[in-house]
Parts: C-alpha cells; structure tokens; sequence
C-alpha cells in the first residue's frame, strides 16, 4: 500500500508516514491537505511526499482528502522548506503559517474539498531588486506606481507588506488607480470564514493585487511578479512569536524561489539592506529631496532635576515657535513616558495648548506643542510641524541593542521627515561622530561607519545571533533552565568556546532577556553568536533538540533577535 509524507504545525523536523488506503489511491498528492490521526486526535495535515515503502510498521490510514487540488505550489513548497532552514523552525510550523486559520482546523463538520484551480504561470522577465530611499516620504508613489502598474499589466501578481494598519490609511488610496476595491484584497488575520474568502480570491487567481502584514508574505498570489515592502525598516516586520521571521528575509527567501523582483521603500534602509546594496545585490535608487537640518543642543554642562528632560534652551526654543505662531513636536522614549514632560510644559509654559500621543491613543490632539513617542510617526507623510526634537537621544543611542545605532537614525530621519524648519536634539555627546553620522544629510556617513563595526564584532549581516529563551511563570525555574540549556549548548558544542575544536560558535552566558518580564513569563535567554547562519541555525536546533525542559518551562529559538 502506498505511503504518504504527512507534517504537522509542530517543532518536529520529520514527516510523518501514513498509509494511503485503496479507495484513495491515486488522489493523494503532494501538497494536499489530508485529515488523519496525530497525538490521538483528528488532525489537519500536508502531504510533502509519496512512496511506496516506510522504514516504520503499523502504520495508520489516512482519514480522507481535504483537498482536490493542492493548496501549495510546488515552487510554494520549495519555499516553505527554505524559510525552516533559515529561520531554526519545522517544514510543517513554515507550511501552516501560509494557510488561514478556516483550513488549519479538522473538526466532525462537513466541509467540502476545496476547489480552486490549479497553479498557472506567466513568463517573467529577469528579477532586478530595488531599494528607494525616499527621505522625504513623498516621491514613493510617484515611483512604485509605475513599476506595479507594469507588472499587473503583464498579468504577474503584486504583493504589498506593510507594518502595522496604521499604514492603511496612507497605501490603500495610492492603490485606487491600479485596481478597483473589488480586484484588490486586503489580507489579515481575523473571523475565519472572513480571512479565508479573501484568501481564496487570491488563490484562484481572480485577484492579482494583495496587501497585508507580516504573514502576507505568504499569500498565495498567482503568478508572482513584484513584492513591495513598505518602510523596510520597521522592526514590525519581525515577528514576535515563534518562528521568529523577519518579513524582508522572507520576501528575498519567496522571491528567489518564484523568480519575482523585490521593491523596497524606505526613509531608514535597515543595515541588512543596505549591505545587499553595498555588495550589488539590490540596486539603489534615491529621491532627492531637501530635508530640515538638524542641530545639536548640548547639555553636558547643565545639571537637570532628576527625570526633568526640558533644559533651559530648550525652553528658549519652544517659546520662539510659540511667539511666531508655530507647532513643536516633542519626542520622547516610551520607556520614559509623556506625563513629566507635560507636567514640565505646565510650569515653564503655560501659556502654551499641550497634550501627550501614545501607543494607545486614538485622535491626535489639535496644540500646540505635541509630546509623543514613536506612536506619532504613524501620521508621517500626512502631519508636519514646524519644530521637533529628540529630548534624550543618547537614550536611543546607548540601547542595550546591536540595532540601537540605526534605531537612532531612523528615529532622526522621521523628525525631519514631521518637522517643516528644524529638528534639535538633546544630547550630553554633542562632539559624538557617531551622532553627528545619524544627523548628517548624506546618509551615506551613518552607514559607513556602522557596516564595519558591525563587520568587527560579527554583528548581523555579518554574523548571526540565535538567542535560544526560556520563559516561566516561576523567576527560579527560568534562571536555573537557562543555566543547564548553557550547559547542554557547551557540551553539544564540543567543550568551551574558546576551544580548538570550537566551529566558529561563541556561546555567551546565561543573561535575562530584553524582555525580562513579558506576559507574565519570566524570561532568561542563552545567545549563540557565529559567522556562518547554517552552522548558528543548526547549533541552536540541535540545542534546542536535546535539550529536555522542566515542567512549567518553554524554550524557544530566535534567530537574530
């Protein structure tokens, strides 16, 4: 009898073997969904292949065929296969990211075998990568419009990631001259039944445009032409949960396997980016636009009450925009919040309107001076003000965070890209030539000087970071995992890392995460650090495979946190 391949949305790099039985025979294939027994119950899985023998005995038979056509392409499964090696998870947890929830479920109910036509494709010419560097948030469209009309044109499908559904309100009206409301969908994860009709739509090929979020990236666009990511650099395009992808790796990861070109837009290109265009792999193309300039305010010989962020010349500043009828935009980290800020505005000025914008504020107050944290920048491109200023950006610069440099950047970039004259920032390090590289017009001058240290140390892109966390509700527990998963990785490794028999692999001790405390988990974390990402995957899977974790403990693997 014959045998099917069969995974499951589970951290098991193997298949599972079924037998097909005879009434079947010969509609099993491979990149159906079939219902079948798995850890006792009915389950919902995929066929990846089919032979004629298993290496197993007692094999169990599938249920029935869920599908009459293959949900995954070929090239789709190729892709799945590729996004697990890269990013340290299993064929079957990469395969159930691309279906929507409606199709993972097994369930008793009557659900008829789904009927969409079979994959076809339409000649593409060779791929050419782009980066746009539009510092002035205002040319993107003049220039993305074309190259998406094109494509559609062709009959080639066209696909556009954004970060977050703040960026609705300002992609969908640009999308309205290349196709209508109905000819385009919008993907997300929501009601079942919802997210799978606009799934199909794009599945059967009726809709050739689609725009969505972080697992968009998976959309089953027919004929995939173009994938657009808008603002690259948003770190909403990594996702926090298990796997841990990055949407921009994923997209060149798709791309590469249906021979489609990536666009990506950006006021902040990410250093991984960048150093594609550095070595020729993407083309770059800027929009050339005047920026406000920035200027430093240094504050080294001042002495501020503790928390106060408002020095005195700041205070100057500010009332030179009041007094000429202008807005200020004030900035602040969100770890330090607005309240103090504001309680400083209504001592030193009065006279001033002010009100606070955070992550989970609705309107954007109309005032005169507006304190904010990085919620604000979701109206860039749509709201200026003719002042703005970073109150501390040594904060922002000094993160415990490899990625703290170019945060510090694009933080800059997008003040300028809100203020209409001017931008200042607050720092005791005015002489810094880092700093001076985050504000400098050509940008040019930041990346040149983070691409080689980050080179130095091994940092991403030139080195991979695999952070194996252990979360617990007892703080204890946690620490004492993570000091014997330190353990296990040495021993994996072939004793400390320092040694001759070391593979390029440093693995650093046991240390709290960034999140230390996160949905009332206590978080510990072991980081391995390496050259080449195959060997850091590999170690950190093979880690994670060994490793037996306690009761009330859950490990999991994140590749460049």
């Amino acid at each position: 009898m014959p045998i099917a391949h069969v995974v499951f949305p589970v951290p098991v790099d193997n298949h599972f073997d079924y037998l097909i039985p005879g009434h079947l025979s010969g509609q099993v294939a491979v990149g159906c969904r079939v219902q079948v027994v798995f850890a006792r119950k009915k389950c919902v899985g995929v066929v990846v292949g089919l032979a004629e023998h298993s290496g197993y005995k007692d094999l169990i038979t599938i249920i029935k065929i869920l599908d009459a056509v293959p949900v995954f392409s070929a090239a789709m499964l190729a892709f799945a296969r590729n996004f697990a090696e890269h990013n340290a998870c299993s064929f079957g947890e990469a395969l159930f990211l691309a279906l929507p929830a409606y199709l993972r479920k097994a369930g008793d109910r009557k659900k008829p075998a789904a009927g969409w036509p079979a994959a076809t494709e339409v000649a593409k010419p060779e791929a050419v990568h782009r980066l746009i560097f539009d510092p002035l948030f205002e040319k993107r469209w003049e220039i993305l419009l074309p190259i998406m009309r094109a494509e559609l044109a062709a009959g080639r499908g066209v696909l556009v990631l954004v970060p977050e559904s703040s960026y609705l309100e300002e992609v969908l009206p640009h999308l309205g001259p290349l196709a209508a409301v109905e000819n385009r969908v919008l993907l997300r994860q929501d009601a079942g039944k919802d997210e799978y009709a606009r799934w199909l739509r794009v599945r059967s090929g009726e809709v050739k445009l689609a725009v969505g979020f972080l697992s968009a990236v998976f959309a089953p666009v027919q004929s995939l032409g173009l994938i657009v990511i808008v603002d690259e650099e948003s770190r909403f395009y990594k996702n926090d949960q298990t796997p841990f992808y990055h949407a921009r790796e994923a997209a060149f990861l798709r791309a590469e396997q249906e021979k489609a070109a990536v666009v990506c837009i950006s006021s902040a290109p990410s250093v991984e980016l960048w150093r594609q265009v550095v070595a020729g792999g993407v083309a770059f193309e800027k929009a050339v636009e005047p920026l406000p300039g920035v200027r430093f305010l240094d504050i080294s010989n001042f002495k501020m009450k503790k928390g106060s962020l408002l020095s005195p010349g700041l205070r100057l500043h500010l009332e030179k925009v009041l007094k000429e009828g202008g807005k200020a935009l004030l900035y602040v980290p969100a770890a330090k919040g607005v309240g103090y800020v504001l309680e400083e505005l209504a001592k030193y000025l009065p006279q001033a309107r002010a009100a606070g914008y955070e992550q989970s504020s609705g309107a954007r107050p109309l005032v005169d001076i507006l304190v904010a944290t990085q919620a604000v920048f979701r109206f860039r491109g749509r709201v200026t003000f003719d002042f703005a200023a970073a109150l501390d950006i040594d904060y922002e610069f000094h993160k415990a965070d490899h990625r703290a440099a170019h945060a510090a950047f694009a933080l800059v970039q997008y003040l300028r890209q809100m203020a209409r004259k001017s931008v200042l920032l607050q720092t005791r390090e005015s002489r810094s030539p880092q700093l001076h590289a985050i504000a400098d017009d050509s940008h040019e001058k930041f990346y040149a000087q983070e691409l080689p240290a980050r080179e130095e140390t091994g940092l991403p892109p030139f080195g991979t970071l695999a952070a194996l966390v252990i979360r617990s509700a007892d703080p204890e527990l946690a620490c004492a995992e993570a000091k014997r998963l330190y353990d296990v990785i040495l021993a994996a490794l072939g004793e400390p890392a320092d040694s001759a028999e070391d593979p390029g692999i440093n693995v650093m001790e046991p240390q709290q995460d960034r999140s230390a405390i996160l949905r009332g988990k206590f978080r510990w974390c072991v980081v391995m650090q390496g050259r080449g990402r195959a060997a850091v995957v590999k170690a950190a899977r093979g880690a994670a495979f060994k490793f037996r974790g306690k009761k009330d403990t859950i490990l999991t693997v994140n590749i460049d946190p």
